[in-house]
C-alpha cells in the first residue's frame, strides 16, 4: 500500500523516495505545494497520510481540528534540540514533530551608486525601495501585516532615492539562498533588530477513511531519521533541528553564517504570534 504525502516543493528529494522504496518495499507518493493557503485547502479536500507543514499552517490546521494526534510516542523519535520543541501552537508536541527551520531575511543585488542598504526592518519603511514579497500568500500576508504594525519605527539610514528603486526581496533565508545559486552577486542578510523563524513539521491529517497506523508510524520513523532529515535540509538550505542532523548536512551549508547549529539560532529570531492578530483567526 502506498502512502500519500503532501510537502513543500523540493522537500522530498528523489534519493529519499528511492531509499524508502528499498528499505521498506513501499512507495511514497509525493504531492508538492508552493502556497500554504492552497495546501490547507488540499488537506481539507483530499486524503493525505503525512503532511509537511510550517508553524503557520499548524496554527490554522490545529484550530480547525484538521490534524490527528501523532501516532508515535515522542520518546521513540530521534532527539530534537529542545529549542525546537514546545512551540506556541503545539506545546506538548501532540500534533507536530519538527524537521527543519529557517529565518526571514532580506536580499538585494548591490547598486553601484548606493551606499546605504536596509539592515533592519524599520529601514524598509523609511527608505525608498521596491519591496518584493514571497509568492506564498500566507507568508506575504504575515509580513505585510507585521511591517504595517511597526511602520512608525525610525530608520537608521539616510534616505536613498535610487533610480530605478532598489529591489529588496523579503523571504525565508532558505529561498533567498537558492537565488544566490543563480545570482552570485546577490546579498542575503538577517535584519539586525530581529528575524522571524519558520519551523517545518511532520504531521498527520485527520483521515477521511481508516488510518493505516502501522504504515504511518514506519513512515514517520523513516522521515525523522537524522540521515533522511539531513538529505531534506541539505537540498533546501534549511537548518537542522538536532546537532546530529546538522553534522550530516552539506559542509558548505555548515559554514554559512546564515544557517546556524541548533544551539545558536534562538538569539537571532522570534516566533510570529499569529494567534494575537484577528487577521489570522482560525474561525
Amino acid at each position: 500500500m502506498s502512502l500519500h504525502l503532501l510537502v513543500p516543493e523540493g522537500h522530498l528529494p528523489e534519493s529519499l523516495l528511492a531509499d524508502y522504496r528499498i528499505r521498506l518495499g513501499e512507495e511514497l507518493l509525493a504531492f508538492f505545494y508552493k502556497d500554504e493557503n492552497s495546501a490547507i485547502e488540499q488537506i481539507k479536500r483530499q486524503d493525505f497520510d503525512v503532511v509537511a507543514i510550517t508553524d503557520r499552517m499548524a496554527f490554522l490546521l490545529i484550530g480547525q481540528g484538521l490534524l490527528a494526534r501523532l501516532p508515535v510516542e515522542r520518546k521513540l523519535l530521534p532527539p530534537v534540540d529542545h529549542k525546537f520543541l514546545f512551540h506556541y501552537y503545539d506545546q506538548a508536541n501532540t500534533y507536530c514533530w519538527p524537521y527543519g527551520w529557517t529565518l526571514l531575511g532580506l536580499s538585494w543585488i548591490p547598486h553601484p551608486h548606493l551606499k546605504n542598504y536596509p539592515l533592519r526592518w524599520s529601514d524598509l519603511a523609511a527608505s525608498t525601495y521596491k519591496i518584493v514579497y514571497p509568492l506564498d500568500s500566507l507568508l506575504k500576508a504575515m509580513i505585510i501585516h507585521s511591517l504595517s504594525l511597526n511602520s512608525a519605527a525610525k530608520s537608521s539610514l539616510p534616505l536613498n532615492n535610487p533610480s530605478p528603486a532598489l529591489a529588496v526581496y523579503i523571504d525565508t533565508v532558505s529561498e533567498l539562498l537558492k537565488r544566490t545559486e543563480k545570482e552570485s552577486n546577490r546579498v542575503v542578510v538577517l535584519p539586525k533588530d530581529y528575524s522571524w523563524i519558520t519551523l517545518y513539521h511532520w504531521a498527520v491529517p485527520v483521515p477521511k477513511k481508516e488510518m493505516n497506523i502501522d504504515k504511518i508510524k514506519e513512515c514517520l520513523f523513516f522521515l525523522c531519521n537524522p540521515q533522511q532529515q539531513a538529505a531534506i535540509v541539505s537540498c533546501n538550505w534549511i537548518g537542522a533541528v538536532s546537532m546530529e542532523t546538522y553534522m550530516k548536512t552539506a559542509e558548505n551549508q555548515r559554514k554559512s553564517s546564515l544557517i546556524y547549529p541548533p544551539a545558536h539560532y534562538l538569539n537571532l529570531c522570534r516566533f510570529f504570534r499569529m494567534d494575537r492578530y484577528p487577521l489570522f483567526s482560525t474561525r
